[in-house]
């Protein structure tokens, strides 16, 4: 299978080669620390056994802190590893762990995949949320590295992109030592695509507050010149939702003319064009990095800066989730909703089913199905604190419900890997 991958995956980069040397000669980010794409890893060095944790970005990083924190305290002499395929995630991985390794996860090729392992040399690896590559996840059952997917997810998309490689895949979903699925759903198209998974939660219901919602509610309306005025605050947006919460906001302030509206776009590298959207819209764009205290009186603040959402989010009123209004299947809603604040999407839920689900059913969130229908839900909860503070409330019961992942999630991998 590896040399089939590799003639497939070869095939592949010299049909994007030359957008990849566009990409590499025009941003950084794309030559970071490129010998780790080949599986140059650094060495964690001789020791105590090495659980090496591979998280996709910046999400996954901070799913699995609480995790992380419990594995330390039931086996101190535990050494861990991390690795990410993006650059905010591998800073979010430093951030949030010092003193561990950090890496970038090797390209899928069986050589840089072997000279990774051969430089960590783990006990085991902790795929969160999906993150299996079929050459990987082979070399790592040729060395019986047990490999095991925690808080594992896959939607109805996913699942048929998947099973028209079937014959492909099940191969690999059979050389996983252990699954963690999310639910029921997830559970059912993973077991039909070869893996044997067991049903421990998600564990995004687990994550943790790491800060103080009213002092950080103090210090953005501090920093923002908010006063008391209600906030929108949309977070990880796509294109075209910037656009469509731009005409939005217009018409909301004919009616609540104190409105203000923070924009958080998923990816930063889309902030130039973002800007653009909202100027177009003739509102004023503040950048969150070029702020001084108190300026922004009127219009927009666009979040240009990294690892600050989560924050941000306790100053709002009301939450759009974004990912909602385009075929992404959303984004994660549980850290506003842990925040008890309410929380208002468009219908691709597909990423957060059971989320969802239970978030409409308590009443802490609504769906819309278009952006037409998005104002008014929104200026319900905008002009009436007391629906908001009720919706945030019941959001907030929904996410303590939900509870109860880590620990399973715990007892897999204590089963499958640390009880080797």
């Amino acid at each position: 299978m590896g040399l089939l991958l590799d003639v497939a995956y070869l095939g592949a980069g010299l049909a994007a080669a030359p957008w990849l040397a566009f990409k590499a000669a025009t941003d950084r980010r794309y030559r970071h620390r490129l010998g780790e794409r080949f599986g140059r890893a650094p060495s964690p060095g001789p020791g105590s056994p090495v659980l090496w944790f591979h998280c996709a970005s910046v999400g996954e990083v901070n799913l699995v802190r609480p995790l992380v924190r419990r594995l330390r305290a039931a086996r101190p002499g535990l050494r861990l590893y991390f690795s990410t395929l993006t650059r905010a995630g591998r800073e979010q991985a430093e951030r949030s762990f010092p003193g561990v390794p950090v890496t970038y996860f090797p390209l899928d090729f069986s050589g840089a995949v072997r000279l990774a392992l051969d430089r960590v040399r783990p006990a085991g690896v902790i795929l969160v949320e999906l993150e299996v590559w079929p050459n990987f996840v082979e070399e790592c059952h040729r060395r019986g590295v047990p490999a095991v997917v925690i808080n594992g997810r896959m939607s109805g998309r996913s699942f048929d992109r998947y099973r028209r490689l079937r014959g492909f895949f099940t191969r690999t979903f059979r050389r996983l030592r252990a699954v963690g699925a999310q639910n029921g759903s997830s559970a059912e198209r993973l077991c039909a695509l070869g893996a044997r998974p067991v049903i421990t939660g998600n564990l995004k219901f687990d994550a943790e507050i790491t800060f103080d919602p009213d002092a950080a509610e103090r210090e953005w309306r501090g920093l923002l010149g908010l006063g008391d005025a209600p906030v929108l605050v949309a977070g990880s947006t796509h294109d075209p939702e910037e656009r469509i919460l731009a005409e939005t906001y217009r018409r909301l302030r004919a009616s609540i003319p104190r409105l203000r509206m923070i924009v958080a776009p998923r990816h930063l590298e889309r902030v130039a064009e973002v800007e653009k959207v909202i100027e177009a819209a003739d509102l004023r764009c503040y950048k969150r990095s070029l702020l001084t205290p108190a300026e922004p009186s009127e219009g927009v603040v666009l979040l240009d800066t990294v690892g600050e959402l989560a924050r941000l989010y306790a100053v709002a009123t009301a939450v759009f989730i974004g990912g909602t209004f385009c075929p992404r299947g959303g984004q994660n809603m549980l850290e506003p909703a842990a925040l008890g604040k309410p929380i208002v999407s468009g219908p691709s839920l597909s990423n957060f089913e059971d989320v969802s689900r239970a978030l409409v059913k308590a009443g802490g969130m609504r769906v819309v199905a278009d952006p037409a229908a998005l104002e008014a839900p929104l200026g319900e909860l905008l002009r009436d604190p007391g629906a908001a503070r009720d919706a945030g409330r019941r959001a907030r019961d929904a996410v303590a419900g939900g509870r109860g992942a880590l620990e399973a999630t715990l007892a897999l991998i204590e089963s499958n890997v640390m009880g080797r």
